[in-house]
């Protein structure tokens, strides 16, 4: 919609008249019988207005078009060595095309790695030969040694819950999922993202070696500067929970968003039953539009083969029910809590139970979308937090997890979530 300046007339223009008066006098003569009479006059004074109005027309300011969410991917086919105790590491290098000042910038990254505690990450953009780190040594120095975890596979975003440098975990990587990088990307907003950036990758000690698999640089481009809004202060207490909700074990193996919304929507008022609801969901293989795959499939595939959907049709639907439902992509841990304080539970997308750190997956569909997608995929519902842990409701059970934990396997789907309110 176009933006007006003031003043704004949306029917009729805005008018305003003034009268400019000029005087003209005529003298007219009238003579008497006697030419030695004298010539007799009268002055008259004619007024002759005139009209002048300005109109002033609305200025129509067209904003500037949406920004763009672009993403530039290497994936070696043969992994590069990165070179043990050497400081000096490996350097690859990205070239984007787009043209666009930078609103938001993530990095992804995938290495193979016996102990990530020996790595250093950079990120340079070499127009400007700006660095952020991404990752730095990670456990170091709570640690002697750093993370002895194997492998990373995850996204660096700014605009998520945990730190990458606190993730180390015994399982297959130990470091999966969307994390905070050391370095804010922030810094590079509103710079130039075509040209040329550079990964570097450094190994800072002797015993363990690994691999560069995979990296990626996915950017949101405008054409004007951007500064985010700052977000409003919020005071919040140290716990809260919510104890008159209940739930019920799914009735499909993968219809947890079905029953999910079911539960969610009962505690609202609204009684909708569970298989009506997941008939009623759009089948796609772009799990933003609809569900993926067949509902009777196996657990843990990620699309196109079986696998679940996303919050938006779970939103557009709920609604037609008439509950009150908005879906959130990187929904921060304190508007979580803002929602469970207030009493009102919150729909959430995470890795298993709660229990798993997946690796996010970009995924793109067959209509060109692409949406960030893990193995293991889950919905639950969260009821109550402390300072160190979060209560959900997974099938009708209350369970609960620490909050490192829970807010690991949020992140791998991005910190996806369904609110009440906006």
């Amino acid at each position: 919609m176009p933006f007006f300046s003031d003043p704004i007339k949306t029917d009729e223009a805005d008018f305003s008249a003034s009268l400019d008066y000029s005087f003209t006098s005529t003298t007219v003569f009238t003579q008497t019988e006697h030419i030695s009479e004298t010539l007799e006059f009268t002055d008259i004074s004619v007024i002759t207005p005139t009209i002048s109005s300005t109109i002033y027309l609305p200025i129509i300011i067209q904003p500037p078009p949406p920004p763009t969410l672009v993403l530039y991917c290497d994936d070696f086919q043969n992994p590069i060595s990165i070179p043990d105790d050497n400081l000096a590491g490996i350097t690859v290098d990205l070239n984007p095309g787009e043209v666009g000042k930078i609103y938001d910038l993530n990095v992804r990254l995938e290495i193979t790695h016996t102990w990530v505690g020996d790595l250093v990450v950079r990120l340079t953009n070499n127009q400007t030969g700006k660095t952020s780190v991404l990752l730095d040594r990670p456990g170091y120095p709570a640690s002697d040694s750093g993370c002895s975890g194997d492998g990373i596979g995850a996204i660096f975003d700014d605009e998520i819950s945990l730190p990458a440098e606190n993730q180390c975990y015994s399982g297959t990587t130990a470091i999966a999922g969307i994390y905070i990088p050391v370095d804010p990307l922030t810094n590079m907003d509103n710079e130039i993202f075509a040209g040329s950036w550079s990964l570097q990758v450094t190994d800072h000690d002797s015993g363990d070696v690994g691999k560069l698999k995979s990296w990626c640089i996915e950017a949101l481009i405008g054409t004007s500067p951007y500064s985010p809004p700052d977000p409003p202060p919020q005071e919040l207490p140290s716990q809260a929970q919510i104890n008159n909700i209940t739930g019920k074990k799914q009735a499909l193996p993968l219809d947890c968003e079905a029953r999910v919304a079911v539960d969610w929507a009962k505690y609202f008022g609204i009684n909708i039953d569970e298989i009506t609801f997941e008939n009623r969901l759009p089948k796609s293989d772009n799990p933003d539009q609809g569900f993926v795959g067949n509902v009777n499939g196996s657990w843990g595939q990620i699309p196109p083969n079986a696998y679940g959907v996303h919050a938006g049709p779970v939103v557009d639907l709920l609604r037609t029910y008439g509950v009150s439902a908005y879906g959130h992509r990187s929904l921060s841990w304190d508007q979580l809590k803002a929602e469970i304080a207030a009493k009102r539970p919150v729909f959430v997308w995470v890795a298993g139970s709660a229990n798993r750190n997946e690796i996010p997956i970009y995924y793109t569909s067959t209509d060109g979308h692409r949406t960030i997608v893990a193995h293991y995929e889950h919905t639950v519902l969260v009821v109550g937090y402390t300072q160190t842990s979060v209560t959900i409701l997974d099938g009708g059970t209350r369970i609960t997890r620490a909050l490192d934990q829970f807010l690991s396997s949020w992140s791998a789907l991005d910190n996806m979530a369904i609110t009440a309110l906006p």
